[in-house]
């Protein structure tokens, strides 16, 4: 390659370039990538970063194994993109499925203690709904205009029910009332 290559020159040797090695690149890449597509944007961006870095043209003694290089290394940069990305989106997903199936379980459980509702006696399904609103004992009184111990002693009633009704299943649901 000559030092004081002219423009036109460098424009008409890369278009050269591009005529004669773009479709065996785009074999090549497709040979690591298996996928069409990503070996002709490997080899494109070969292209552009060929053009971009021109002014070293005139050190490249033999351009053919040159550029099937820059693609190769490409395509390796390519495939670990690729593998950092399918991770996370498997890491992703796996934490959202965790988080459904959590949300679900929370879901029924509560769906299943509202429902049970009719088993409790009349002054344990008060103190029991305003629990399940989230009420601590102090407010649930003051709602119900009895007292805190009575309260307490309404949401033991209910816990021994529930607990006979649901049996292991109750271990989800009554350290929150």
């Amino acid at each position: 390659m000559s030092d004081n290559m002219p423009i036109d020159d460098e424009e008409r040797f890369f278009h050269q370039l591009f005529v004669d090695y773009y479709p065996s690149l785009c074999t090549f890449a497709c040979g690591y990538l298996g996928n069409e597509d990503a070996a002709q944007d490997v080899v494109q961006d070969v292209f552009v970063k060929l053009w971009e870095t021109r002014e070293r043209w005139k050190a490249v003694e033999d351009f053919s194994a040159y550029l099937y290089q820059m693609v190769k290394y490409r395509c390796f940069n390519y495939l670990r993109a690729e593998r950092l990305r399918d991770k996370a989106m498997a890491s992703f997903a796996e934490e959202v499925e965790v988080t459904e199936v959590n949300r679900y379980i929370e879901e029924e459980t509560y769906r299943l203690l509202r429902n049970s509702l009719g088993c409790l006696p009349p002054a344990c399904r008060s103190v029991f709904e305003l629990a399940l609103d989230g009420y601590k004992a102090r407010e649930i009184a003051e709602k119900l205009n009895i007292a805190e111990e009575t309260v307490k002693k309404q949401k033991q009633i209910a816990r021994r029910i529930l607990k006979e009704k649901f049996g292991r299943l109750s271990l989800f649901f009554l350290p929150m009332l």
